[in-house]
């Protein structure tokens, strides 16, 4: 078995003291431990893959050096891709993590507070699948949180969330760019936060361009609603050289509806899906252009955020984060090769 590699290591393959090593690695060396003996430091504990022992520096600090996370299965299931940096950063730094499915209920967000509660835990995270409201609870005054793609309506708990109504405004700017005049939406449900934000960026870029736009809203965000709305705005009279589609599914259901219809892509039509979360937009051939979720930025940035409160005194500082939301171009998308021979109207929305 191989030893694992103590301060001592460290501090004789940085040539410091084993003092130094600790005031580096616990973040104490300014003024203390010259710049260059710091980096020695760093790279030592780098090369040698050494972490400080975790009992004792629970003990040492009074932390249990574990975090809480509360969350639950949306439309898609979990938030897989967030749940996944947020336990790989949480690691490195020697955190553990205590994952609750919640099942987005408030009893059984009770009884997981309680449980969480009476394990120590140092601080929670609240990672919600889709973007919602979401109401902290008293427990959360007392224990430090952050909202991860939620957000607290009266901003009372630090938020991390992505810019819904910018992705939109990105999808639309893409289609623009591309000399499109004449684009179609298929929407997922109104009730849903991120359709609406979406949808909303995508109105304002064009209207602001002089677009048409016509919309097409689903009431669930799977392929054959896709597949549905899509072939309706693409028969009807003025049918649009391009779609947006708010959800992925949506975007596949709308890919096979232009096949059903004849339209080669992106010859005769373009796409674009508001995201690519299972990997099904960008897997279809022509691959289609995205407009990629920060999902990983922001789980690394709630993780940080949280260490760093450990050691910060934020007291009264309350900040909300907002990520940009940035295209993903592939083949998906070209200039139109015909004009609209009749005014794109806006369909009638469901």
């Amino acid at each position: 078995m191989v030893r694992k590699a103590t301060a001592q290591d460290v501090a004789d393959l940085a040539g410091v003291s084993r003092s130094a090593v600790s005031l580096v690695l616990n973040g104490r060396a300014q003024g203390h431990i010259a710049r260059d003996k710091q980096q020695a430091v760093l790279d030592a504990a780098r090369r040698l893959n050494y972490t400080p022992n975790a009992v004792a520096l629970s003990l040492r600090n009074r932390r249990s050096r574990t975090i809480g996370v509360l969350t639950w299965p949306g439309a898609n299931g979990f938030a897989g891709p967030m749940l996944h940096a947020t336990l790989e950063t949480a690691t490195k730094a020697g955190y553990l993590l205590i994952f609750m499915d919640t099942a987005n209920d408030r009893d059984h967000q009770g009884r997981a507070l309680v449980t969480l509660h009476d394990r120590q835990v140092d601080a929670l995270l609240v990672i919600a699948p889709d973007l919602i409201n979401y109401r902290p609870v008293e427990v959360m005054a007392i224990i430090p949180t952050i909202l991860v793609n939620c957000l607290d309506p009266n901003a009372g708990v630090t938020s991390i969330v992505p810019d819904e109504q910018g992705a939109g405004s990105a999808a639309a700017r893409v289609l623009i760019e591309a000399g499109h005049t004449c684009i179609g939406v298929v929407a997922g449900p109104s009730d849903s936060m991120q359709s609406r934000l979406r949808l909303a960026g995508i109105e304002a870029t064009a209207a602001a361009e002089h677009i048409a736009v016509s919309v097409q809203a689903v009431a669930n965000r799977d392929i054959d609603s896709g597949f549905d709305a899509a072939r309706a705005l693409l028969s009807a009279p003025g049918a649009p050289t391009a779609l947006i589609c708010t959800h992925e599914r949506i975007a596949v259901g709308a890919r096979l509806a232009a096949a059903n219809l004849g339209l080669a892509i992106p010859a005769d039509l373009s796409i674009v899906s508001l995201d690519d979360g299972e990997l099904l937009a960008s897997s279809l051939v022509p691959p289609l252009t995205t407009i990629e979720r920060p999902d990983r930025a922001m789980a690394e940035q709630a993780v940080t955020m949280t260490l760093q409160r450990f050691d910060e005194d934020s007291e009264g500082q309350i900040p909300q984060y907002s990520f940009s939301c940035r295209a993903a171009i592939r083949e998906s998308v070209a200039r139109p090769r015909r004009p609209n021979r009749r005014p794109c109207r806006p369909a009638d929305r469901r």
